[in-house]
């Protein structure tokens, strides 16, 4: 049940996992969006926003379009009731749905990114080609993951960063680097790429 409600947080006991996950993921969004580096007028796609940490943080960009699409309705909710507080020239526009819907998108992108979340993808390939067809040549794509399983380790965020550059490369991104981060209770790793 715990499982579920990170994976998908539904009801108040979602809305307190994702409270949880802003705080445990507030140094990976900050890091994540840093490998973007967000411009004025860049139109930019978060999978799996949750309570919306990242997407406050990417609003601190003048002119900014922000679309995200979560699988939780709480979270959406969530994100929409914190983002409404917030003065900001920004355009946001947030869909309920699962990462592979995004092939209902048909808005061009800047940049793309998620953290904690493309291990959930059920379709991650035909996904990521999908989002590489919307994106603006050399645009940028991010995806972090700070494995947090029983038993996981330094070396599984080496594994999980592999397995992305992989599906990346396959996708037709370019320069796909993988970035590791010192962090507890282990390593976490970033995954960037060019369209």
């Amino acid at each position: 049940m715990l499982y579920e409600q990170f994976a998908k947080p539904e009801g108040w006991i979602g809305k307190l996992a994702g409270k949880y996950m802003e705080r445990e993921n507030e140094a990976l969004n900050e890091w994540t969006i840093h490998f973007l580096t967000l411009e004025e007028g860049d139109r930019v796609l978060e999978i799996g926003f949750g309570s919306g940490g990242a997407l406050k943080k990417a609003l601190e960009v003048p002119g900014i379009h922000l679309f995200g699409i979560d699988p939780s309705e709480a979270m959406v909710y969530t994100a929409l009731r914190h983002l409404h507080k917030r003065e900001s020239t920004a355009d946001v526009c947030l869909y309920h749905g699962e990462a592979s819907q995004v092939t209902t998108f048909t808005q061009q992108l800047d940049k793309v990114y998620a953290v904690n979340n493309s291990t959930y993808w059920e379709k991650p390939l035909e996904t990521l080609l999908y989002l590489r067809g919307l994106m603006r040549r050399n645009g940028k794509i991010a995806l972090t993951i700070r494995p947090h399983e029983d038993g996981a380790g330094d070396d599984t965020a080496e594994l999980l960063g592999g397995q992305l550059q992989a599906l990346l490369v396959k996708a037709g991104f370019q320069q796909v680097r993988i970035h590791l981060r010192d962090a507890k209770p282990n390593d976490a790793v970033c995954v960037t790429g060019m369209a």
